[in-house]
């Protein structure tokens, strides 16, 4: 279990941290261009905190574990559980509502590939670092 909480706590803080900035900060205003009327005030803590425990929890089960792969390839599934989850979020919006715009898709699955690329490398270097 120790095994799994080190490299978790590390992509959860490296993931909390990155979008706290991204959609506090840095990509505020473009999200309030391109959906604001489609965006609730004040934000649903509740599940954005179920996604925000949940997400980093698969990136260390699906990129960081098995133990023993090397780095490269811990990152490389990292980009691609962002780059997957990021994508299927924003290819069912597309498809499903009404506004939805593509620039959008695009940024937010870059962001999020970029992120969990970010967050998945942290985990993966605690686990090869501290386990």
């Amino acid at each position: 279990m120790n095994d799994f909480l080190k490299p978790y706590f590390a992509a959860l803080l490296v993931m909390g941290v990155l979008d706290a900035l991204w959609l506090g900060w840095l990509a505020k205003d473009f999200y309030r261009q391109e959906i604001g009327p489609q965006m609730v005030d004040p934000i649903r803590w509740a599940p954005a905190l179920i996604f925000y425990f949940a997400f980093p929890a698969a990136l260390v089960i699906l990129a960081v574990f098995p133990a023993g792969q090397p780095l490269g390839m811990q990152i490389a599934r990292a980009a691609l559980v962002g780059l997957v989850a990021y994508g299927v979020y924003d290819l069912t919006n597309l498809a499903t509502l009404r506004h939805w715009p593509l620039k959008l898709a695009l940024v937010d699955t870059a962001w999020g590939t970029l992120a969990s690329t970010a967050a998945g490398t942290a985990a993966a270097w605690v686990a090869q670092r501290f386990n």
